[in-house]
């Protein structure tokens, strides 16, 4: 039996913003990007983050984690349905 699901995303700050899923463009000229895995009971696995022009704040890395469980949420629902139809 499945006893929990595991997700990665990459998200960065692209001319100051917040981006989930960076394209290549974006991560070749991002000021920081991070590569969150996390699980669908909110647990960390592994997060690794890089500024690579500046540093960046703790409201700016708290945004990139929010936008990292947002798409980990997406990512655990497409893993569910793929289950289901299985």
């Amino acid at each position: 039996p499945l006893v929990g699901q595991v997700a990665a995303v990459s998200c960065g700050l692209h001319n100051g913003v917040p981006v989930l899923d960076l394209d290549y463009a974006e991560d070749s000229d991002a000021d920081a990007d991070a590569n969150f895995v996390l699980t669908d009971g909110g647990g960390i696995v592994e997060i690794q983050g890089t500024a690579e022009k500046a540093p960046f704040s703790d409201a700016q890395f708290a945004e990139l984690m929010r936008l990292a469980r947002v798409g980990t949420g997406r990512l655990f629902e497409m893993q569910r349905a793929a289950v289901e139809a299985a």
